[in-house]
């Protein structure tokens, strides 16, 4: 009650100075010392500039004497001094009595205050008292409040406060905030949070917060989209508690709006990339397995059911290794299992699964691991290809790739590959091998003769029996048609060595019988050694290759090893290509011609076209040295094709001299019977020379016609076909002669002069010729006797009634110049 009383008289005080405060305050507006002080100046200085000015004048105008004058201006002075000290006497007076009054007014409220004083210092220690308790409320509120503005802000929240009798909806400013609003741009009404709510969600949210303040209980919860200031919308999680009065009515909600837009963006790329894991799995078709570090399945995709014929939960929690992988492959695959949980990358890693019905599938893996939040490996995701059909192409286009599809050896690209490294481990083991290279004897005449089938059964044979002779580190390869090729690892001993080798030989020389026909064949064999005769593939291959040739030139049956002396050989002939090459350019070569006699008339009528080659240093080169070059090295397509068409250019200047009508003869060799164009070629030159076929003739030998009889038979025949003629060059010194003569299209056969040149002084070599001519007869065929060279021969020939003759007796070969003369000759005797 004291502290009461003790207001109620500080109070009284205070309406007292309060009553007293316009006196006050008029004598504060009064009391301005600088202002007050500049008046006074101003005035003293207006009343004294008014007076010095005025009074002068005045004095002047009324008194002339100027004694009298400066008596009075004494007196004026005098008079100014009086009268403004009156004047300021009164001014000063006034304001010192107001200063007076305001202090004695000072004096009397210092002591009211005095003795307020001794009351208000007791009051102090009351109010103290009270200002600690409120203090610690205020500091508790404090924290409260910071407390609840750190969780807010904390949980990035905003608030809101619906006042439902009011209608007043209260956004905070962190909420307005985060959509882009200002505090003041959006109404505090409950309507201005429906306009801002998605059109999809509106009903919805309006419906379930009515249905919360109908329930009277529980906590409000809502999710949905509110519109942001830029158009776009974001997702908010409401929650909220409300108040109801004591009737039930609501009377008022509050809670915090969440921004969860990322949240639910979130769950929808979740979702999607669910959804789209879910397809990939279920719609690839490609095995994906999941199992955990302890190898056991937890997924397994329908295109794995449907490989391995086993449901997904038939398998899910068993093991991957005792349900799929076989036995033998299972350490193996343990020790990749392993290493991938270790964090190593393995790719592309191939292993068998066994189905259901055990089945073995390859499998073509390719593997990665996956990771809880804080990087620890749950385990292993597989992704498998099936490869089976793959690996089965793949063993298949590497056996065609690199084995003979006849024999089932290795062949020239795996041969090439399978020497390459015995190469590098004789040169680490510092030791020797040999390449031996194989080819048939006269092969090709038993394809021709008896047909490719029994060729292929013999080379199956041969194949076989070259398998049986293998040991350890020996290669077989077919490397071509007829040719063989064999590895000899760790030759250090020639005795042996040579035994091997002629085991190998002997594998081969001997008959063979296919489907009843007996065949004996033999093979030439050459042999190079690493690293005497090469340090890599083509050096070995080449020059085992030159040393086959040596073996077959010399007697074939035969082996021969390489020798610097036949590179030097092989060398020569690939100079000797060269020059050939050379002389078409040059035009080094000419044609020779040598008649051809009519044995009844002892006329020409024909002459045979004879290359010559004069070489600008060696001169005149006989055929027999170039001819062999040219037909291996291909040179002689091009040499034939000048052959014939300078004959035919000679035929046309023989007919536009009008000697007697003759035909010329033409050698074709075997590569150019099998030349494709060939006949195109020989329409073109005898249409551009204006040449009748009927007086061309192509001669071809029964090994030229053998190479190939059936493409033999086709060029022949369509040489007939434009009434050109052809001959068998000679014949008689082939094999199974008589065979051919029933099978090819031909015009003319050329008795061999080694028959001729004995049928003077053997009755046996009569016989031969009288047969020949009488066969050749019987069948319509014309005969020409080659290499008459005396009188005897040509009248026994005569009496055996062979058709034609060419030889010495008549005219050697001789230029074209020559052939005009005794052409003329017998034009000259026809007149």
């Amino acid at each position: 009650m004291k502290l009461r009383k003790d207001a109620i008289w500080f109070d009284d005080k205070i309406r007292d100075i309060q009553s007293q405060f316009s006196d006050y305050l008029e004598a504060k507006t009064q009391l301005k010392p600088r202002e007050e002080t500049l008046k006074i100046i101003a005035l003293y200085v207006f009343i004294g500039g008014l007076w010095i000015l005025l009074s002068d004048m005045v004095l002047s105008f009324l008194v002339r004497d100027p004694d009298m004058l400066i008596q009075l201006g004494t007196y004026k002075g005098w008079f100014y001094v009086a009268l403004t000290g009156l004047i300021f006497y009164f001014i000063i007076y006034e304001k010192i009595n107001l200063f007076k009054k305001a202090v004695d007014k000072i004096f009397e409220g210092f002591e009211d205050l005095s003795a307020a004083h001794e009351e208000l210092l007791a009051m102090d220690e009351e109010l103290i008292h009270q200002f600690d308790e409120i203090e610690k409320h205020r500091n508790a509120l404090m924290i409260s409040d910071q407390r609840y503005e750190l969780a807010v802000e904390g949980a990035n929240d905003g608030i809101w406060d619906w006042d439902l009798e009011s209608d007043n909806y209260f956004f905070s400013l962190k909420g307005k905030g985060s959509f882009g609003y200002d505090d003041t741009e959006i109404p505090n009404r409950h309507d201005s949070w429906k306009q801002l709510l998605h059109p999809e969600d509106r009903e919805k949210a309006v419906k379930l917060i009515e249905s919360y303040l109908a329930s009277q209980s529980g906590i409000y919860e809502s999710t949905y989209r509110l519109k942001c200031k830029d158009g776009g919308y974001r997702w908010i999680l409401s929650r909220g508690k409300g108040i109801w009065d004591k009737e039930g009515h609501p009377v008022r909600v509050a809670g915090s709006h969440t921004d969860i837009t990322e949240y639910m963006e979130l769950q929808e790329r979740l979702y999607q990339e669910k959804e789209l894991y879910q397809n990939i799995i279920h719609g690839a078709a490609v095995f994906i397995l999941g199992v955990d570090t302890e190898g056991r399945i937890f997924e397994f995709n329908p295109f794995a059911e449907k490989l391995t014929g086993y449901t997904k939960n038939e398998v899910l929690g068993t093991k991957w290794f005792d349900m799929f992988i076989p036995q033998e492959n299972r350490k193996q695959t343990d020790e990749i299992i392993q290493a991938i949980l270790r964090g190593e990358t393995i790719q592309n890693q191939e292993n068998q699964v066994v189905t259901r019905e055990g089945r073995r599938v390859d499998i073509l893996w390719n593997n990665s691991v996956f990771r809880d939040s804080k990087g620890t490996i749950l385990g292993i995701i597989a992704m498998g290809t099936d490869i089976t059909e793959r690996k089965a192409m793949e063993s298949k286009l590497m056996s065609l790739a690199y084995y003979d599809g006849l024999t089932n050896l290795p062949n020239r690209q795996m041969f090439e590959k399978i020497l390459k490294k015995q190469i590098l481990q004789a040169k680490t083991n510092e030791k020797k091998l040999a390449l031996l290279y194989l080819d048939l004897d006269n092969f090709k005449k038993i394809n021709d003769t008896l047909g490719h089938h029994y060729g292929d059964k013999l080379l199956q044979g041969i194949a076989d029996g070259l398998r049986a002779t293998m040991k350890e580190g020996m290669n077989i390869s077919r490397l071509s048609g007829d040719e063989f090729a064999v590895i000899l690892p760790n030759v250090m001993d020639a005795k042996t060595f040579h035994s091997e080798v002629i085991a190998i030989m002997e594998a081969i020389n001997k008959s063979w019988v296919i489907e009843g026909n007996e065949l004996y064949i033999t093979s030439s064999v050459g042999i190079a050694i690493y690293p005497d005769d090469g340090q890599d593939v083509q050096a070995l291959l080449k020059n085992a290759d030159t040393a086959m040739y040596a073996a077959k030139e010399n007697e074939k049956n035969s082996f021969a090893f390489y020798t610097p002396e036949m590179h030097e050989k092989s060398l020569n002939f690939f100079n000797m290509e060269m020059d050939l090459r050379n002389a078409l350019m040059n035009k080094e070569f000419i044609l020779y011609y040598q008649p051809l006699i009519n044995l009844s008339t002892g006329k020409i009528i024909g002459v045979e076209a004879l290359i010559r080659w004069l070489h600008p240093e060696r001169g005149m080169v006989p055929p027999n040295d170039f001819i062999p070059f040219a037909e291996e090295s291909g040179a002689i397509i091009h040499i034939g094709e000048w052959v014939i068409q300078e004959a035919c250019r000679q035929l046309k200047n023989w007919y536009n001299m009008e000697l007697p009508q003759i035909y010329i003869s033409v050698n074709l060799s075997a590569r150019q019977i099998r030349q494709q164009d060939l006949i195109e070629k020989i329409i073109h030159i005898t249409e551009e020379m204006g040449v009748d076929g009927r007086n061309l003739l192509f001669e071809i030998t029964e090994n030229v016609a053998l190479h190939d009889l059936r493409q033999s038979i086709h060029t022949l025949n369509m040489l007939r076909s434009m009434n050109m003629r052809v001959a068998l060059d000679d014949f008689g010194t082939g094999y199974s002669s008589l065979n051919y003569l029933k099978k090819l299209p031909i015009d003319m056969i050329k008795i061999d002069r080694s028959f001729v040149r004995d049928i003077t002084e053997h009755l046996d070599e009569r016989f031969i010729a009288k047969t020949i001519i009488d066969l050749a007869h019987n069948m319509d065929v014309i005969v020409t006797a080659e290499g008459i060279e005396t009188e005897t021969q040509y009248k026994i020939l005569q009496e055996y009634g062979c058709d034609f003759g060419q030889g010495y007796l008549f005219s050697k070969p001789v230029p074209a110049e020559e052939i005009e003369k005794l052409l003329l000759r017998d034009k000259k005797i026809d007149n």
